[in-house]
């Protein structure tokens, strides 16, 4: 009923009832003559009174049928939304391809979809009878029941995890497992819900990354960041329990001799070999890593004494030195070792390094094929070699180079016919350095290349001079380097040079021993075959001593060579240095090649060279080497009178 309308009638009735009593009051007062007023105006208003009552009783009824028929319709559709949502779950469960399972409190089955028996290989019957726990990795499982405890004790409200599992047929599969614990109106846990996902590709494609980033991927051994992960944990461990370990640095002797003769890939399958023999070599608690190219570290644990050390790197020098068949050939190689051992040779890894890395550069120094432990005394040559490399850097910008130059003389006229330019540094400090050891220095420190460019812009220079001063037929040799040929440019660089001093090409001889052209022989030759095109003259220096063969002479039809000194030396006091001379002259004259005979020192050698047919000689018989003023005056003297020549203007 409208409001308004309920509060008029409920208005009248009260007004009605108000006159009722005042027309009671009233007849009361004056008497009886309104008496029938007065019952008219109590009937009146006890009518209305009742009306109301009745209305008002009436209004009771009819809004709590209306709410009866609500409450009818509100559980209708609470129990519609009911079957919805069981509906919907029934869908999920049924249809996801993530696996969902109902388990009691003690981790048996209650219910499993289709997507985690398929999983875990079972059927969905047989894992009814089963226990969630025994499918878990012993590794995951104890973790597991601790946080099951927990949801329980409502210390957390889900537990996630990463975990293995078994399947059915042995195999272990990753999985991610989020766990949720069911709970009745008591609050009284009833049952877990877990969904489980399969991540085990991408688990594999993380191990695989994480190999990479710690494995060597040619040989599968450990790479530098794993090794110094390891070492810190065996320095860790060799602190707490007084512990002593070794480290074995070791370098493959020339092993880049053997990739530039039968190729990279060949080379790649002999490193596999040789880290297959240091892994037999080692125990399962030592790690064998390796750093890039050659260098393989050899780290040893529970180092008790150095006799033990010793012995291994003994094993290894025998281990690699056995026979490597590789395409139908058979490779010996041999291996350099350096040794430092915790707590002797250092407290950190960086210093245990180091001195293993400097104990290795004294096994090279040794002869190679041999292992040396570190000593103090190898610290102090090496800060003393820093040093000497330091001012060696600083040689070319402070002017300290010079050249020397010693003459060759034809046997036959006794002409002087060409020099050969001789590098000297100037230096108070380091005056007795000999030119050998200036130039291995600069091999080390990659120093050679602008240092040997000075030497060949310096020499042509000076040959110009000579030639513009009337010894026009004079030649000047200059010594090359490894690493000259290594660059793309030398050939080209030459060139211009000698077309910069107008200088004809057969006036330069480019001398490279033996050993030189044996480090890289494809790439030395050809660049040799490109200089001997532009008419520049070929000289083998130190011949006999290396390994250059008959069939390169003639393939590279070189011009002259220079028989050793260490034969000339003896040729008159040793058989077989002078059957060797002899031998060596013979058939490069047989060749057309022209000999010369480097480090003559007396007339006995002389009389000897003279007499077998050596076509020229070089050395002290006919002079020191002599700075550039001085090799003039030399020039424009007769052999004979060499010796008036003021030995101050000889250099040493």
């Amino acid at each position: 009923m409208n409001k308004t309308l309920l509060a008029v009638i409920v208005g009248v009735t009260i007004g009605l009832a108000i006159m009722g009593v005042f027309a009671f009051v009233y007849s009361f007062l004056i008497g009886s003559l309104f008496s029938q007023t007065l019952e008219f105006s109590i009937s009146l208003a006890a009518s209305f009174i009742f009306l109301i009552c009745i209305f008002v009783l009436l209004q009771q009824v009819s809004s709590k049928k209306k709410k009866l028929l609500s409450l009818d319709s509100s559980v209708h559709d609470v129990h519609i939304k009911l079957q919805e949502q069981q509906h919907l779950f029934e869908t999920i469960f049924n249809t996801t391809g993530i696996g969902i399972a109902l388990l009691n409190l003690d981790g048996h089955f209650l219910r499993i979809n289709a997507s985690l028996a398929e999983l875990l290989g079972y059927s969905q019957e047989d894992m009814l009878a089963m226990n969630y726990y025994y499918l878990i990795h012993p590794n995951d499982l104890n973790h597991l029941q601790v946080n099951i405890q927990q949801l329980i004790d409502k210390q957390i409200k889900t537990y996630y995890s990463e975990q293995q599992c078994f399947r059915k047929n042995g195999e272990i599969v990753w999985v991610t497992s989020t766990l949720s614990l069911m709970r009745d109106e008591k609050d009284k846990p009833i049952y877990f819900i877990v969904q489980v996902q399969n991540i085990t590709q991408q688990k594999q494609a993380e191990e695989r990354l994480h190999h990479m980033a710690y494995h060597d991927p040619l040989t599968g051994l450990a790479n530098r960041n794993k090794l110094e992960q390891f070492i810190n944990h065996v320095l860790a461990t060799s602190r707490r329990h007084q512990y002593g370990f070794a480290l074995l640095f070791l370098d493959l002797d020339r092993f880049k001799n053997i990739n530039d003769t039968i190729g990279h890939e060949a080379g790649d399958l002999i490193l596999q070999i040789i880290a297959e023999r240091l892994r037999s070599t080692v125990r399962g608690t030592d790690m064998v890593a390796r750093l890039g190219g050659d260098e393989f570290v050899l780290v040893i644990t529970d180092v008790k004494k150095t006799e033990g050390v010793a012995l291994i790197a003994q094993n290894v020098l025998e281990n690699v030195l056995q026979v490597i068949t590789v395409q139908g050939q058979e490779i010996y190689l041999t291996t350099s070792i350096g040794i430092s051992i915790y707590p002797y040779d250092g407290h950190n890894i960086q210093t245990l390094m180091k001195n293993a890395d400097l104990a290795l550069y004294r096994s090279k120094e040794h002869g190679r094929n041999n292992y040396q432990f570190y000593t103090a005394g190898m610290t102090n040559k090496a800060q003393e070699k820093m040093a000497l490399q330091n001012a060696l850097g600083h040689a070319l910008v402070k002017n300290e180079f010079t050249l020397a130059y010693q003459p060759k003389m034809e046997m036959k006229t006794r002409r002087i016919t060409g020099v050969e330019a001789l590098l000297r540094w100037k230096n108070k400090e380091y005056n007795t350095i000999t030119p050998d050891e200036i130039v291995a220095l600069a091999e080390e420190t990659g120093l050679i290349v602008p240092v040997s460019n000075w030497v060949m812009k310096t020499a042509c220079q000076q040959l110009k001079v000579w030639h513009d001063a009337g010894w026009s037929s004079l030649t000047i040799a200059i010594n090359c380097s490894s690493r000259q040929f290594k660059q793309s440019t030398f050939v080209d660089d030459i060139l211009d040079l000698i077309s910069r001093m107008s200088l004809s090409p057969p006036s330069i001889e480019i001398e490279i021993t033996e050993s030189v052209i044996m480090q890289e022989p494809e790439n030395t030759l050809r660049v040799l075959y490109a200089l001997k095109d532009l008419g520049v003259q070929i000289v083998i220096d130190d011949f006999g001593t290396g390994y250059w063969s008959l069939n390169n002479l003639r393939r590279l039809s070189v011009d002259k060579i220079k028989i050793d000194k260490s034969f000339i030396k003896q040729v008159t006091l040793d058989e077989t240095s002078a059957t060797i001379t002899k031998a060596i002259i013979a058939m490069v004259n047989k060749l057309g090649i022209i000999s010369i005979a480097e480090g003559v020192e007396t007339h006995e050698q002389y009389q000897f060279l003279a007499y077998e047919g050596c076509a020229e000689i070089q050395g002290y018989y006919l002079t020191q080497p002599l700075a550039d003023s001085a090799m003039t005056k030399f020039l424009q003297h007769p052999i004979p009178d060499a010796e008036v020549i003021s030995k101050t203007e000889v250099t040493s």
